[in-house]
């Protein structure tokens, strides 16, 4: 698998990679394990392969809900816990996680099986979507798969490469690290944003945030 920071700068990886690639960062893990479990999934969804754009949607946003239990954003943190529900490693081993990273895990195995999902979005809600579909219908992960009608809609909901959604993955990381006081893990998330790309206004505010962390730490 390749360093976090190398597929920060290249032009399109995986979703799946990406994140896990995060989550090396953070702790080992057994790479082939993860994308064992998630090459399990995808075999379980190849027969929707032949299936219309709407019915591969739902069936694989079903088959994740099926084998992932969606969890909330928690109120309360315990430190030995806190990125368990946001690690792609650990939600795969652990069969619950938050709706990004259950998303993600819905993308790569429907790459792998041959059909064209992706990560929608728009703040701080993201989406599972299909690219054979023109109406704006979407999964939502963090509703068991429920089919979600965009129309109407006064936030518009774009699509969100690997690049956007680890950014995503570090901005929960870092505010929930920094929430419990653990600021390694804080300082630690805000740096790897800074290997993502980014506009000048961004890149700017992301390097404001390194500072006020690092002092914090210090």
């Amino acid at each position: 698998m390749l360093p976090f920071a190398l597929q920060a700068v290249s032009e399109c990886p995986a979703h799946a990679d990406l994140a896990l690639a995060l989550g090396a960062e953070f702790e080992p893990l057994a790479v082939d394990d993860a994308r064992a479990e998630i090459e399990a999934l995808a075999a379980s969804i190849s027969p929707l392969r032949h299936a219309v754009p709407a019915q591969q949607l739902a069936g694989c946003a079903a088959a994740v809900a099926e084998r992932y239990a969606s969890v909330e954003e928690p109120q309360r943190i315990a430190r030995d816990c806190v990125l368990d529900d946001l690690l792609l490693h650990r939600v795969l081993a652990h069969g619950h996680g938050h709706r990004l990273p259950l998303t993600v895990i819905a993308v790569e195995a429907g790459r792998r099986a041959g059909i064209p999902l992706g990560v929608v979005g728009a703040g701080r809600e993201q989406y599972l979507a299909h690219a054979g579909l023109a109406d704006p219908h979407v999964a939502d992960l963090g509703r068991d798969g429920a089919i979600v009608d965009l129309a109407g809609r006064e936030q518009s909901v774009g699509w969100q490469c690997a690049h956007q959604v680890a950014a995503l993955l570090l901005n929960r990381i870092a505010a929930r690290a920094e929430r419990i006081g653990h600021m390694t893990w804080a300082l630690q998330a805000a740096e790897l944003r800074l290997a993502l790309p980014a506009g000048p206004e961004t890149r700017e505010r992301m390097e404001r945030d390194v500072e006020r962390v690092r002092a914090r730490l210090n």
